[in-house]
C-alpha cells in the first residue's frame, strides 16, 4: 500500500495482516486486533491506514480515544466513538436499548433507567445493532490510558460481538508494567475468539533510508546509519531528529519535542501551555475562554501549531500530535504556573456549564480543582462525579468518591453547602469496591462507616450503613454481628415507607435465608415488597420477590416459588433492570432443573446462557452455565458436564469458583476421582467460610460424601455433628431432610470403620427427619433436594436393622424423575437392600444394568462399587470392556495444556502458546493432575510420554 506517511514505512507486513483481518470480518467472522508498540512507534498511523482500507471494503469506522487526563468519566472513549452514530440517527431508527442509551451518549447525564453494571451490556448491544446495518471497525486508541469502565467494555465486547465487527485496540507496550490496570484486561481480550496481536517493532535501516530520502530528496547512507543509531528505529524520534537543526547534538527526546514548540510565536506557545493542562485533546472553545482570545486569534495560533506539526487534526478534533508532545509542554510548566492554569481552566469550565454539569464535565472539574488545590470546589465536583458514576455502577466511582473522602475533613460544610454524609461516602465506596472485586478495601471502608454510624444523628443514614454492612457479606472483628446489624437497620428506618426501610427489610430477608430461617425470610420479604411498592422502589421489590421465591422453594412450595420468580422478572423488565430480571430467570430455571421439569429447566438454562453471552453479561452467563453443568450431572451426562466446565474455565470462571465447584465435586465423585473431589471441596468450604453465612445444606452433604469417599471418617463426623446441631433451628424441611441424610451417611461410614454409634448425632438426625417428613409436600419428594429426605429414611432403616427395600425403592423412583445420573446411587442402595433381604432374582437383573449404565455415563466410581457388590454376592457381570487410556478423562483443552506441559514449559509459556491466561492454565493443570492421579507436573509429563510411547 502506497502512502506518504513516514510512520508507515516498513509496515507492509502489519498492514497486510490487518487487511486479511478485514477480509475475514467481511464474511461475518468477528475479530479483535490488538495493536501494541512503544510510544511514537506509529500505532495511530497504522490505524489511520486501517480506516482507509476499511472504507474501501465498505466498512463503517467508529473511533474513540482514551485521554491522558484523569477526569474519571465512565466510558468516555466509547461515548466518543458511538456518539456520531447516535447523533446521525433519529429516535425511531434505534432499537429500544439504543434509544435508552441515546441520552447517555449525547449528554452523559445519569439516567435512572440503568442499574449498576447494565450500561456496558447495553453499549455492546448497540455495537451489535450498528454492525447488523453494515460491517463495522470499532477503534479504541491508547487503552493504556483507559479507565476501568472502558476496559470492562472492551473485554465484554471482545467476548460477545457477532457478525462483521472488527474491534481494534491500541496501547503502548512500554507503559504496561506488571501492575498496570490494563494488563489483566489485555490477557482476557487476547484469548477471545478471533483475537490477533500485532506488536509494532522498530523500523529497520532500509525503512529509515526511505524516510531520509523522502525528507531530504537523496539517499544518504551515513545519515541513515546515524539516524538508526540515535532513534533506535522509532519513527517519531527519527522525525524529530531530522527536524533538529543541522549539526545539532542529539539531546533527550523531551528537548527535541520542546525545540519544535519553542520555534513557535509567543502567543501560540502560551496557548499550548494552557492547553497542556487539559490533556492531549484540544477543547477549542474552552481554551479560547481560558486564554481570553477571540476566535480569529485562536484559529491563527492553532493553524501555526498545525503547520509546525505540533498539533494534528483527528476527525472533528484537534489534538497534540502525540501524547509525548503534550507531556513535554506540561512538564515544562513551573509548579505555580500549573496551579494557576488548572484554576483558570476550572473556573472557566464552571462558568460555562453552570450548576448542572454533565458526567464528563463533573470529572474534568474534579480533576482541575484538585490540581489547583481549590479544596471546597474539588470536594463538591468529586462527590457529584462519584455519585453520578455510581448511578451507572461504573468503577470510576471509586476514584471520585475516594477523593471526596480524602478531602472531607479538610473542607468545612459551610464552604460546600449540603453534602453527602461521610458514612454514606464510606458505604458507597465499600459497595463499589466489592462490586469490582476489591474486597479488602471494601471491608476497610465499611468498617470506618460502622465506626461513625454510632455518632450518626440521621437514623436513615445509620440504617443505610448497617444494611450495607450485612449485604456485603463479611462480619468484621469488633463490629456487631450481622443479626444485630440488620435489626438496627430495620429499627432505624421504621416509620413512614422509605427506600431505606424497604432495603433494610430486603437485606433482613436475605440474612434470614443465609441463616436457614425461611418463615422469617418470607415475612421480611413480604414487608419489603409492600414498602417498596408504596415508595416505589421497583429494584428492591424485585430483589425481595427473589428472596421470597427461594424461601418458598426451601419449603418445597415450588409453584409459589416459580410465581415469585416470574413476578420478579416482569417487574424488573418493566423498570429496565436487565440484570435483576436475569437472576430471577436463573432462579426459575434452577427450580425446574431440580425436579419440577428438568428438561424444561435445561432448555431455559441453555437459552439464558446464549442470551447472557450475547449481551456480555459474563457473571450471569457463568451462572447459567453452572446450572447446565448441574443439570448434566443429574442427567448422567458427565462428559458434557466436564467439557462445559472446561469451557467455563476458559471463559473466566476461576474468580468465582464457588458457584461451580458443587456440581464439579459431584461429577468427580461419580467418576470415582475421589482425591480430586476432595481438593475441590476443601477449596469450596474455605470460600464459603469466608462469608458470614451458613453453607447450603447440600454443600455440607457434598463435603461429607467426599470425606467419606476418601476414608476421612473422623473429619466427616466433626462436620456432621457441627451442622446437625446448627440446623436444629432451621425451619426448611428440605434442609432438615438433607442434613439428616448427611448425618445418617456419616454414622454408617463410622460404623463400617468399626467406630461405636454416635447416639447424640443419631438423635439429632432422627429429629430433623421427623420434622421434615411432617410438613414436606409429597410432590417435593420427587425433586433433587426432596429425594434426600427419602434416602435419609432408607439409611435410618438400615442403621436400625429394619427392612429398607421399600424406602430405597421410593428414593430410586423419586430420583429417576430428576435424572438418571442422580438415580444411580439410589439404585445401588436398592440393590444392596434387596440382597440384604435375601432376594437375588431382582438384583441379578438390576446389577448388570446398573453397571452398564454407570459405565456408559462415565460414572466409574459407581461402576466400581457395583463390581464390588456383585463380587461379594457372586453375581456375574458382562465381560469388562477394554480399559480406556487414562488420558481419555481429560477435556480437549486439558489435553492441549498437557501436550505443551510435556515439553517442560512453564505456565507462562503454556499461556502464550495457547493464547490463554496464566490463571486459566493453572486451573487446567490442577484439574489434569487430579484426573490423572499424579502428584506433580513431572509425573504427568512422564505418564503422557509413557502412554505416547506405548501407543
Amino acid at each position: 500500500m502506497e502512502t506518504s506517511s513516514i510512520a508507515l514505512f516498513g509496515r507492509g507486513h502489519e498492514l497486510a495482516e490487518a487487511e486479511a483481518t478485514l477480509t475475514s470480518v467481511s464474511t461475518g467472522a468477528p475479530h479483535v486486533l490488538l495493536l501494541g508498540g512503544d510510544a511514537g512507534i506509529g500505532k495511530s498511523s497504522v490505524v489511520a491506514a486501517l480506516e482507509e482500507m476499511a472504507a474501501d471494503h465498505g466498512f463503517r469506522s467508529l473511533v474513540g480515544h482514551c485521554l491522558d487526563i484523569d477526569n474519571g468519566a465512565p466510558l468516555q472513549a466509547v461515548r466518543e466513538a458511538l456518539r456520531p452514530a447516535v447523533a446521525a440517527s433519529t429516535t425511531n431508527d434505534l432499537a429500544p436499548v439504543s434509544r435508552r442509551l441515546a441520552e447517555f451518549l449525547l449528554s452523559g447525564l445519569p439516567d435512572a433507567v440503568h442499574s449498576p453494571g447494565s450500561l456496558v451490556d447495553d453499549l455492546c448491544l448497540m455495537v451489535g445493532e450498528l454492525a447488523s446495518e453494515s460491517p463495522l471497525v470499532f477503534v479504541l486508541e491508547d487503552m493504556h490510558w483507559a479507565h476501568r469502565s472502558t476496559q470492562d467494555f472492551a473485554v465484554a465486547l471482545s467476548r460477545t460481538m457477532k457478525g462483521s465487527v472488527c474491534l481494534v485496540l491500541t496501547y503502548r507496550s512500554d507503559e504496561l508494567i506488571r501492575r498496570h490496570p490494563f494488563r489483566r484486561a489485555l490477557v482476557e481480550i487476547a484469548r477471545s475468539p478471533g483475537a490477533r496481536r500485532i506488536e509494532l517493532s522498530a523500523l529497520d535501516s532500509d525503512s529509515l533510508s526511505d524516510i531520509v530520502e523522502l525528507r531530504t530528496g537523496r539517499r544518504d547512507a551515513v545519515l541513515s546509519a546515524s539516524l538508526l543509531t540515535r532513534s533506535e528505529g522509532n519513527p517519531l524520534y527519527a522525525e524529530e531528529l531530522l527536524e533538529a537543526r543541522e549539526g545539532a547534538l542529539p539531546g533527550p527526546l523531551n528537548d527535541l519535542l520542546l525545540a519544535r514548540v519553542d520555534a513557535l510565536s509567543g502567543p501560540t506557545r502560551d496557548l499550548l501551555r494552557l492547553a497542556s493542562v487539559n490533556g492531549s485533546r484540544i477543547n477549542a472553545s474552552l481554551l479560547a475562554r481560558v486564554a481570553g482570545v477571540d476566535d480569529d486569534a485562536l484559529d491563527a495560533c492553532l493553524r501555526e501549531a498545525l503547520d509546525a506539526n505540533v498539533l494534528r487534526v483527528v476527525g472533528e478534533h484537534v489534538d497534540f500530535r502525540h501524547g509525548l508532545m503534550r507531556e513535554a509542554v506540561y512538564d515544562d510548566l513551573l509548579p505555580g504556573e500549573r496551579t494557576r492554569a488548572h484554576a483558570r481552566t476550572a473556573e472557566t469550565l464552571q462558568h460555562i456549564v453552570g450548576e448542572q454539569p454533565g458526567l464528563v464535565e463533573l470529572g474534568v472539574l474534579a480533576y482541575h480543582w484538585y490540581a489547583a488545590h481549590e479544596l471546597p470546589a474539588a470536594y463538591t465536583a468529586s462527590e457529584r462525579a462519584g455519585l453520578a458514576a455510581r448511578t451507572y455502577g461504573a468503577p470510576e466511582a471509586i476514584v471520585h468518591l475516594e477523593r471526596a473522602l480524602e478531602l472531607y475533613d479538610s473542607v468545612a460544610s459551610t464552604d460546600v453547602g449540603r453534602r453527602t454524609a461521610k458514612t454514606d461516602l464510606l458505604r458507597l465506596l465499600a459497595e463499589a469496591c466489592r462490586e469490582h472485586f476489591e474486597h479488602e478495601r471494601a471491608d476497610q471502608f465499611i468498617n470506618e462507616a460502622l465506626n461513625l454510624a454510632a455518632e450518626e444523628t440521621d437514623p436513615l443514614a445509620a440504617s443505610r450503613v448497617f444494611a450495607s454492612y450485612v449485604a456485603l457479606g463479611m462480619e468484621l472483628p469488633g463490629q456487631p454481628s450481622h443479626g444485630e446489624a440488620v435489626e438496627r437497620a430495620v429499627v432505624a428506618a421504621e416509620g413512614q415507607p422509605t427506600e431505606e426501610l424497604a432495603n433494610a427489610l430486603s437485606v433482613q430477608a436475605s440474612w434470614h435465608l443465609r441463616q436457614e430461617q425461611m418463615a422469617s425470610a418470607i415475612a421480611s420479604a413480604e414487608r419489603s415488597i409492600q414498602v417498596a411498592a408504596a415508595v416505589p422502589v421497583p429494584v428492591i421489590e424485585v430483589t425481595s420477590l427473589q428472596h421470597r421465591g427461594f424461601a418458598h422453594a426451601a419449603f418445597g412450595m415450588f409453584d409459589a416459588a416459580l410465581e415469585d420468580f416470574e413476578t420478579a422478572t416482569r417487574t424488573a423488565q418493566r423498570c429496565g433492570r436487565a440484570g435483576a430480571a436475569a437472576w430471577s430467570e436463573i432462579g426459575r430455571a434452577l427450580t425446574f432443573i431440580n425436579g419440577v421439569d428438568p428438561d424444561r429447566g435445561r432448555a431455559l438454562a441453555e437459552e439464558f446462557r446464549t442470551r447472557f453471552k450475547e449481551r456480555g453479561m459474563v457473571d450471569l452467563a457463568v451462572g447459567a452455565g453452572t446450572l447446565l453443568v448441574h443439570s448434566y450431572v443429574l442427567a448422567g451426562r458427565l462428559d458434557e458436564a466436564d467439557r462445559l466446565l472446561s469451557v467455563l474455565v476458559d471463559e473466566g470462571m476461576a474468580p468465582i469458583q464457588i458457584t461451580w465447584t458443587g456440581p464439579q465435586s459431584r461429577m468427580l465423585l461419580l467418576q470415582g476421582k475421589t482425591p480430586a473431589a476432595l481438593g475441590v471441596q476443601r477449596q469450596r468450604m474455605e470460600q464459603i467460610s469466608s462469608v458470614a453465612s451458613l453453607p447450603n445444606w447440600f454443600d455440607v452433604l457434598d463435603y461429607v460424601e467426599v470425606l467419606v469417599a476418601n476414608d476421612l471418617i473422623e473429619e466427616a463426623l466433626v462436620v456432621a455433628r457441627r451442622y446437625a446441631t446448627t440446623w436444629q433451628h432451621s425451619d426448611s424441611p428440605l434442609a432438615q431432610g438433607g442434613i439428616a441424610c448427611t448425618a445418617f451417611l456419616t454414622i454408617q461410614a463410622a460404623e463400617r470403620a468399626g467406630r461405636p454409634r454416635d447416639d447424640d448425632l443419631f438423635a439429632q438426625a432422627d429429629d430433623l427427619l421427623a420434622r421434615a417428613e411432617a410438613v414436606l409436600p409429597e410432590a417435593a419428594l420427587a425433586t433433587w433436594e426432596g429425594s434426600h429426605t427419602l434416602i435419609a429414611r432408607a439409611r435410618r432403616a438400615e442403621l436400625l436393622g429394619e427392612p429398607s427395600v421399600h424406602a430405597w425403592r421410593r428414593s430410586w423412583e423419586a430420583s429417576t424423575t430428576v435424572g438418571a445420573g442422580h438415580a444411580l446411587l439410589a439404585r445401588l442402595g436398592l440393590v444392596g437392600a434387596l440382597l440384604v433381604a435375601g432376594e437375588r432374582e431382582e438384583p441379578r437383573l438390576l446389577l448388570p444394568q446398573l453397571w452398564a449404565d454407570a459405565r456408559s455415563m462415565g460414572a466409574l466410581g459407581v461402576a466400581t462399587r457395583v463390581e464390588n457388590l456383585a463380587l461379594r454376592h457372586r453375581i456375574a457381570l458382562p465381560a469388562h470392556m477394554h480399559a480406556p487410556s487414562p488420558l481419555d478423562v481429560l477435556t480437549p483443552r486439558e489435553r492441549e495444556v498437557l501436550d505443551v506441559l510435556v515439553t517442560g514449559a512453564t505456565n507462562r509459556v503454556i499461556a502464550e502458546r495457547l493464547f490463554i491466561s496464566e490463571k486459566t492454565v493453572s486451573v487446567h493443570v490442577t484439574n489434569l493432575l487430579a484426573k490423572l492421579g499424579v502428584a506433580n507436573r513431572g509425573e504427568a509429563a512422564a505418564l503422557a510420554r509413557e502412554l505416547a510411547s506405548a501407543g
